[in-house]
């Protein structure tokens, strides 16, 4: 009876070990399950963007910063989150992103990225002349931070159409009020305009128009000599327009009533 007793607390033992060990087992298995992956996580993201799912994009991405303990991937979600808003047109959203990421990488292999990315998220937002001169403003100062910060960039041709693409909104920008102004019989604040234009913006598609009515306000300013000089450059720079035209007629006009 007593043998028959041991065997069945044997049995009942091992049961028990293998029940026991069975849960270990299943317990192992659901803490390496749960795991996070940030570079999988991370992949999973860039695949959203490509479906251009970009709000389901940035909830993978915020993860990946929140949970990755290397911080090698949480350190590139936050420029993604950053390429997120670019890519959909938030451009004020992006901005923001890109500054964050430049404030505190500097020198990250890619701040100069961050640094395009940033100038482009308000190159984005011009549009007419007369609305657009802060956008340009700043998009040209950050065009021209990149190049001066991160001279061995990828991007230098770009740069340089793109500053020269600023630069003709701004000098656009300054002739539009300037010309309100002269419009309104308001000469001299039409000159601080056209020698604004001409100093800071010079061989600009608008330096011709500037100098013919730089030249004009002058006049109206009673200041024929200015006036007489200025336009005297005009025929001289540009010899071909029909504006250097005018202007000789002009010239010649002043010269006989002297």
């Amino acid at each position: 009876m007593l043998s028959e007793q041991k065997k069945y607390l044997y049995c009942l033992y091992f049961i028990i070990f293998l029940f026991v060990s069975a849960c270990s087992t299943d317990k192992a298995g659901m803490k390496e399950s749960s795991v996070f992956e940030p570079g999988a996580a991370f992949r999973q993201a860039d695949d959203l963007i490509k479906d251009r799912d970009y709000e389901a994009a940035r909830e993978v991405l915020e993860t990946v910063k929140a949970k990755d303990a290397s911080l090698e991937y949480a350190l590139l979600a936050g420029l993604r989150i950053a390429d997120t808003y670019f890519e959909e047109g938030s451009y004020e959203e992006a901005a923001l992103e890109y500054e964050t990421f430049l404030d505190i990488h500097p020198y990250h292999k890619y701040a100069s990225y961050a640094q395009y990315k940033l100038a482009m998220s308000f190159f984005k937002r011009i549009k007419t002349v007369d609305i657009s001169y802060s956008w340009a403003q700043r998009a040209l100062q950050e065009f021209e931070k990149l190049r001066r910060r991160y001279p061995r960039n990828p991007y230098m041709d770009i740069i340089d159409s793109r500053i020269k693409t600023c630069k003709s909104i701004l000098a656009g920008y300054e002739f539009y009020v300037g010309s309100f102004y002269f419009d309104k019989g308001a000469y001299e604040a039409a000159v601080n305009r056209f020698t604004g234009l001409l100093k800071n913006y010079p061989d600009s598609k608008k330096e011709s128009e500037a100098l013919y009515y730089l030249g004009l306000s002058y006049e109206n300013l009673g200041q024929r000599e200015r006036a007489i000089n200025t336009l005297t450059t005009l025929v001289e720079r540009f010899p071909s327009l029909e504006l250097s035209g005018k202007a000789k007629e002009l010239i010649n006009s002043f010269n006989k009533e002297k």
